[in-house]
């Protein structure tokens, strides 16, 4: 099945520029695009209610929502001049809304794109990140910092584990990976009295079956991160796409939000398909 709808979220404090990755992306992919340009209203502890006059919550409001809507405009511009398929959507919301907002808009589209400088130097872009990715089941690519992205990706790295979520992640990439020339199914530290004799071929030999070349890849963590290990494999072999899943949900919470692992996907040159 065909990727026809994405989905980017574009903080209205960002860079107008930041957007244009998730744009060109799209081009690519020749699907239309859902923009969601997001407005955080202020709130106040209420310890400082009685001292503070409600017209200053209320103007400071009103200020966020012109921001945001000029926001929209410049957005909107981007999209003529591209002529691209795009439809540009504003939301003005309390943080604690933003995940629970964003996982809705979720629901009618293939895939959520995000640029890579977006989700580490924005809390309210990481936030819409996470409940996409928690809440609403479809994945989740972030895109690298090359400033050409190369599509269609030609040549993925897929996390395998043997567990739900990483089949989860393999069956959602089929689309993204489809013309790929080399596929390389990775084993970090597989064990052998559960995965067989052959760890990995069960998986193999079904994306074989869709018509992908693949290899299985076997590798030690030698005490390192599985992030890094993944990460570094896939420059190794020159990847331009990583699919990742199948670490459960407080694991790949840490790996999103860890300080290490995370500036390690922001500097990352491809992108890394996130699947929960």
């Amino acid at each position: 099945m065909a990727v026809t709808t994405l989905l980017t979220v574009h903080s209205a404090d960002a860079p107008i520029d930041t957007i244009k990755p998730a744009m060109a992306f799209a081009r690519d992919v020749g699907a239309h695009l859902n923009i969601v340009v997001l407005g955080i209203m202020k709130t106040m502890p209420t310890s400082f209610y009685g001292g503070v006059p409600e017209y200053y919550l209320t103007d400071s409001r009103d200020q966020t929502i012109r921001e945001v809507n000029e926001c929209a405009k410049e957005v909107e511009a981007l999209v003529q001049s591209a002529n691209l398929s795009a439809s540009v959507l504003v939301e003005n919301l309390e943080s604690g809304l933003v995940a629970q907002r964003m996982s809705t808009h979720a629901l009618y589209a293939d895939v959520a794109v995000f640029p890579h400088g977006s989700v580490p130097n924005s809390g309210a872009t990481a936030d819409a990140l996470n409940g996409i990715l928690f809440n609403s089941g479809i994945p989740v690519l972030v895109l690298g910092t090359a400033e050409k992205q190369r599509y269609p990706f030609e040549r993925a790295v897929l996390a395998w584990d043997f567990e739900p979520q990483a089949a989860k992640a393999v069956h959602q990439s089929l689309p993204l990976i489809a013309d790929a020339q080399d596929v390389r199914v990775l084993l970090v530290d597989p064990v052998r009295n559960r995965a067989g004799s052959n760890p990995g071929d069960d998986i193999a030999t079904f994306l074989a079956r869709h018509g992908l070349p693949v290899t299985v890849d076997l590798v030690p963590s030698v005490g390192k991160d599985i992030a890094d290990v993944l990460l570094r494999h896939a420059i190794d072999k020159n990847a331009d796409l990583i699919v990742m899943g199948g670490y459960g949900h407080s694991y790949l919470q840490e790996w999103l939000l860890g300080g290490t692992t995370r500036d390690l996907l922001s500097k990352t040159e491809f992108p890394v398909l996130l699947v929960h």
